[in-house]
């Protein structure tokens, strides 16, 4: 407020001073101007008296006054000369000391793990044996049950006991030659170790069926799966490791130890 008075104030002097100045040419030009019309008389008068003395008399020689001459300054023009104005100062806050950014650091991406995430894959045991074949045809014979008994003994050449049940779906008799368990290690049959129940030349299943208990003896110590299987072929094929074996039942895993 008192920059902007400040101001108001010197042009309100400039405006003075430059009116003054004016009224003093105007002045100055009106005396000149009078100086110039006294001149002419004076000079006439000055040789009238020269003209009316006496004859006779020594005369000094005529001095002839030569009136100054004004030569007035030269003029412009007035001109609004504008003054150099300042903006008025703003209330612009003062620059406070901030300190530079930090430099970024490598900062390790955060790692989202899931809240509940799925379990991963249980790795399939060592010692597990592949699945049994699909069964083949069973010419109408059916397991209804196979199992293994509390009573079974799991250690080297001891009994394992079991128990099945059999049906004969077809309505008469069905021809075979071994009925029995077959052990299975490391993926492959142990036809050598086969526990035959029942079985011969003529042996045949009745329409009623069979309900059977027997047990078997494991020479190796190991993890083995037992079923119940049956070869339809001739005696001496299914003998001597060959012949057309069906299953018959689920398979049963045990361990030998």
């Amino acid at each position: 407020m008192n920059r902007t008075l400040t101001i108001i104030v010197a042009v309100l002097g400039g405006i003075m001073i430059l009116l003054l100045a004016v009224v003093f040419v105007v002045l100055l030009q009106g005396i000149l101007s009078s100086s110039e019309d006294i001149s002419p008389t004076f000079v006439s008068t000055a040789q009238a008296e020269l003209t009316a003395a006496p004859e006779g008399e020594d005369l000094p020689p005529a001095v002839v006054d030569v009136p100054a001459t004004f030569t007035p300054f030269p003029t412009s023009p007035a001109t609004d000369t504008p003054i150099a104005t300042t903006p008025a100062p703003t209330d612009t806050p003062a620059p406070t000391s901030t300190f530079p950014p930090p430099t970024p650091t490598n900062t390790p991406v955060p790692v989202v793990i899931p809240t509940n995430p799925p379990p991963p894959p249980a790795p399939p045991p060592t010692d597990a044996p592949p699945p049994a074949p699909p069964p083949q045809d069973t010419r109408g014979l059916a397991a209804t049950s196979f199992n293994l008994q509390s009573r079974s003994d799991f250690r080297v050449n001891q009994r394992v006991w079991f128990d099945f049940s059999l049906v004969n779906t077809t309505g008469g008799e069905v021809p075979y030659y071994r009925l029995g368990v077959m052990p299975r290690k490391g993926g492959a049959d142990r036809p050598e170790w086969f526990q035959q129940s029942y079985g011969g030349p003529n042996a045949t299943i009745k329409p009623q069926g069979l309900n059977h208990e027997d047990n078997i003896k494991l020479p190796e110590s190991g993890t083995y799966t037992l079923r119940l299987a049956i070869c339809f072929d001739s005696w001496e094929a299914c003998n001597s490791g060959g012949g057309t074996w069906a299953t018959l039942s689920n398979e049963i895993p045990v361990d030998i130890s």
